[in-house]
Parts: C-alpha cells; sequence; structure tokens
C-alpha cells in the first residue's frame, strides 16, 4: 500500500497511515481541476449538480402514478439546493401524491417544467472570511423560501412547505416567518457575521425599522 503512492501526495498519505487512516490507491485521484461527489461536482468555482442527475430530470417524461411521481420528487429533494423556493413550485406535485385517483393535469405539467427551467448550473463556495452576508426571503401561501448569497454569488437555497395551520397565518406572520426560517437553515453561514436581511413585504420592514 505504502509504495503505491509517489511525490507529495504520498508524503501525505503515508502521514495520514501512521494515524490510522487508510486510502486505496485505485480510488485515489490527485491534482484534478473538478471532482464528482455524491451528484455533485465540485471545483474551484463552486459546486454544481451533477450534469446527469440533471439529465435524468430533464428527459424524465410526465408520471404514469403516484409512484413515479414520488420517484421524480425524490430527485427533486435531493437537488433542492440549487432550486429556488422548490416548496411552493412543488405543491402541485406533492398535493397529487396525496389523491385518491392520480390524473396528471395541465398544472402538474406546468410545476413539472418551471422546476426543471430553473435548476441552478453553479452554486458559489462560502468565503469564510467574509464580514457580511445577504438573506434574501419570501414568504407564499404555501411555503417559505430564502436564499443566501456572500459578494454577489449565491451560496444556496432553502425552501420548506407550511402546514395546514401555518398556512393560515397572516401574510405578515409567513413573512416574519421566512426570516426565522431562513436565518435558523443558514445558521452555520451568518453566525457571528453582519447579515443584510431582503424581504418585499413593505408592512414587516416600516415594523423591524
Amino acid at each position: 500500500m505504502e509504495e503505491a503512492f509517489e511525490g507529495l501526495e504520498g508524503i501525505r498519505i503515508l502521514k495520514s497511515q501512521k494515524k490510522g487512516i487508510r486510502f486505496n490507491s485505485e480510488k485515489c485521484e490527485f491534482s484534478k481541476d473538478k471532482v464528482k461527489y455524491f451528484g455533485h461536482i465540485i471545483s474551484r468555482d463552486g459546486i454544481k449538480p451533477d450534469p446527469e442527475k440533471i439529465r435524468a430530470i430533464q428527459d424524465m417524461p410526465s408520471p404514469q402514478s403516484k409512484e413515479e411521481l414520488q420517484t421524480l420528487l425524490g430527485m427533486l429533494n435531493f437537488l433542492s439546493k440549487y432550486i429556488p423556493d422548490l416548496s411552493s413550485k412543488n405543491k402541485p406535485l406533492r398535493d397529487l401524491t396525496k389523491a385518491t385517483d392520480f390524473r396528471w393535469e395541465t398544472d402538474h405539467e406546468a410545476s413539472m417544467k418551471e422546476i426543471k427551467s430553473c435548476i441552478s448550473e453553479n452554486l458559489a463556495f462560502f468565503d469564510h472570511k467574509c464580514k457580511v452576508v445577504e438573506l434574501k426571503v419570501d414568504a407564499s401561501k404555501h411555503g417559505l423560501g430564502a436564499e443566501l448569497s456572500s459578494n454577489g454569488k449565491i451560496i444556496g437555497f432553502a425552501s420548506r412547505a407550511l402546514s395546514m395551520t401555518e398556512q393560515n397565518y397572516s401574510q405578515l406572520e409567513k413573512e416574519l416567518y421566512a426570516i426565522v426560517f431562513g436565518c435558523k437553515h443558514f445558521h452555520h453561514y451568518i453566525y457571528g457575521r453582519k447579515t443584510i436581511v431582503t424581504t418585499d413585504h413593505r408592512p414587516l420592514e416600516t415594523i423591524l425599522s
């Protein structure tokens, strides 16, 4: 095992092995400008979804059963960090999984096409040295959405569906709830840093200021 590694990388691996960490020489790659890791492509520019994952969704025909629809929703949830406001966009699809009869109609097709068209191709890495981050939030009738950015580059998206009880909240409460959700979801990024929160709800801006 030790003779299989050479150069600076080999020295580092040998040091790791002395600490009890073992590597498989046939599975190690060095000096790569990008790597594929669990459905993601990681490079010096940032992280993006594996093109094969996107292609699988783009080429997927309209579901013909609840099982096929659940497969689609599972694939979309895997890529949720690349899809803005997913919980609102996929609501018609989620509702269909609860219906007694499976009927794929125009609103379901429209929802599927919209989601396919808005998958982000690239997200930036978070700069841990940055002192200011921006959190954009929004609330719809059925869900909450948040977007974190730094230095003008998007770090990631987050969303969640509202429960039946939460859907009865006033719009003011929903918009404030979106801020709470965004802060909690991206807590490990914003903690200890100046955070600019952006919302399009004017009454909330007035109350908080």
